[in-house]
């Protein structure tokens, strides 16, 4: 009874996994399009150059430009979702909760909990 308690408090745990997943990428997706277009604005209005980063960086000439525009978005990129995750921290009721806080209530129930009656 319990292992069957388990599985379905971890199905119940699971539920809305997929959606989140396929939302998550579509998210990554628009702020590498979004990084693509900033940095290919920044080198075409020319107030960066691949030259900066060949002599500023000391990258060898070998290395070509897709890989630095490449390496320039993951790093936009980042600073997005870093930015999203204290936003998320500063504006969210969870994101707000200090750990060890009291409450009465948990957001894992327990799975032994079959045997007992609250109400």
């Amino acid at each position: 009874m319990r292992l069957e308690r388990k599985r379905d408090l971890e199905l119940e745990r699971r539920k809305g996994l997929a959606i989140k997943t396929i939302i998550a990428l579509i998210w990554f997706g628009l702020c590498f399009a979004a990084a693509y277009f900033f940095v290919n604005w920044l080198l075409e209005s020319e107030t960066i150059t691949y030259g900066f980063f060949y002599s500023r960086f000391q990258i060898p000439r070998s290395v070509s430009q897709e890989v630095i525009l490449f390496g320039l978005m993951v790093a936009i990129v980042f600073l997005i979702q870093f930015f999203v995750v204290i936003v998320y921290a500063f504006a969210s009721p969870i994101g707000r909760l200090r750990p060890g806080k009291p409450s009465v209530e948990t957001r894992e129930p327990d799975p032994n909990a079959d045997h007992y009656d609250y109400r």
